[in-house]
């Protein structure tokens, strides 16, 4: 039936991510006589977040310009995604380059991909300088720069940048949480990251695999191992990063 309707890409292309078979999408693709921006955007999107093939992104990018055709706001975010799994920072700031003529820098979406761009390619100042430029600022945009931060091993600025995200108003979620605990560890900061499991319990969040993971994670960097087992022990439900964090932190298992 796909295949019979390669004439009709509008109700073949949703279709594509589902399948999640590389190459009959990319035969399927192949066979539409005149692909459009939204076929483009479908491989795209497909190539980044279902097949991890990020050469590839690239590269439809690049033919989808070569055929006039105009990149959007629905092309951009896995195109600077692509670039930071790659660290193809030339090709991230020709893209980005072309965000700018077109003002497409304003969409939220592209500022965040963007920002994560630069950052996992080591530009955090120009990370910093697309963020400072977000007119309105959201939760994705401050956890984009923490993540970035932490990311390059500045744990003190990622710290530092979740202090002025909550002096802004803006309380964190599961990402924020994971991504400051990560960075409380690194610094020894045991009074944050107790503040931080003071926040999941005082606002009933779920203590799940990556919370409690990342708690245990921090409780070990810290030396503090019996708060380390309290978290391991209060958790429901358990999984290999779990089993990990106890390990890597030094922490006494459970006898079996």
């Amino acid at each position: 039936m796909l295949i019979n309707s390669v004439d009709k890409p509008n109700f073949l292309l949703p279709r594509i991510i589902d399948l999640k078979d590389f190459t009959y999408a990319s035969l399927l693709f192949s066979h539409i006589p005149e692909p459009n921006d939204y076929a483009f955007n479908v491989m795209i999107r497909g190539l980044t977040t279902t097949w991890q093939k990020y050469q590839l992104t690239i590269e439809f990018y690049y033919q989808m310009k070569s055929l006039y055709l105009m990149p959007n706001n629905f092309t951009y975010p896995f195109v600077f995604i692509a670039c930071a799994n790659l660290l193809e920072l030339n090709h991230g700031r020709a893209a980005h380059s072309s965000v700018f003529k077109t003002g497409l820098d304003k969409d939220g979406h592209v500022s965040h991909s963007l920002i994560t761009m630069y950052a996992r390619c080591g530009e955090l100042g120009f990370a910093r300088k697309v963020f400072d430029e977000i007119s309105e600022r959201d939760l994705v945009s401050w956890n984009s720069m923490i993540s970035g931060y932490c990311k390059m091993g500045c744990a003190g600025d990622a710290v530092q940048f979740f202090c002025e995200m909550r002096t802004d108003g803006f309380e964190p979620d599961e990402r924020t949480l994971v991504t400051v605990l990560g960075a409380c560890g690194d610094l020894g900061d045991l009074s944050l990251g107790k503040w931080v499991e003071g926040f999941v319990v005082e606002n009933k969040l779920e203590m799940n695999t990556y919370v409690g993971s990342a708690l245990i994670g921090m409780y070990g960097k810290c030396g503090d191992l019996s708060s380390a087992r309290r978290v391991f022990d209060s958790m429901k439900k358990k999984d290999l990063i779990t089993w990990n964090a106890m390990i890597s932190g030094q922490v006494p298992l459970p006898q079996v």
